[in-house]
């Protein structure tokens, strides 16, 4: 990151197990897509770190859900701002049979409540690209990049 001061040694960079502990943990989080016309659009939600991937369900008429349907990119941040994660990733929507039993457990741990095929809506899984850690108090020393194929 030249020209915000920050050291150019590997040294005290993160493992990527504190990136997934704060996405695992964090209970909101922002999604950022991009209307059609290139506008971002963010909006705040509840979501599942699991697997190394976030899911999240909505409705199909949702502006999230349609700007996803024309562009895929979309930026996910977890909810505490000293301890930033920013995950770079691609969204697709997915069924809710390879995953139901094992995301509906995680969902009622989490929030109280399961997932129920049955409400109707969509599923989507954002797969990351590249994942940046900005710790606050470790600023100078820890911001970690992480790249995923």
């Amino acid at each position: 990151m030249p020209g915000y001061g920050i050291s150019r040694s590997p040294k005290g960079m993160l493992d990527w197990s504190w990136a997934r502990e704060r996405l695992t943990q964090s209970h909101n989080y922002v999604i950022v897509t991009v209307r059609p016309d290139g506008r971002p659009h963010a909006m705040g939600m509840h979501g599942l770190w699991f697997e190394d991937a976030f899911y999240f369900g909505t409705g199909e008429s949702t502006r999230k859900a349609k700007n996803l349907a024309s562009n895929s990119n979309c930026i996910l941040i977890n909810e505490r701002l000293d301890e930033l994660v920013i995950v770079e990733g691609v969204a697709e929507q997915v069924g809710y049979a390879a995953l139901a039993a094992a995301l509906s457990e995680a969902s009622k741990k989490k929030y109280g409540w399961g997932i129920d095929p049955g409400m109707g809506g969509m599923v989507f899984k954002v797969t990351p690209r590249v994942v940046f850690a900005l710790p606050e108090k470790q600023f100078a020393t820890a911001p970690t990049r992480w790249i995923f194929g």
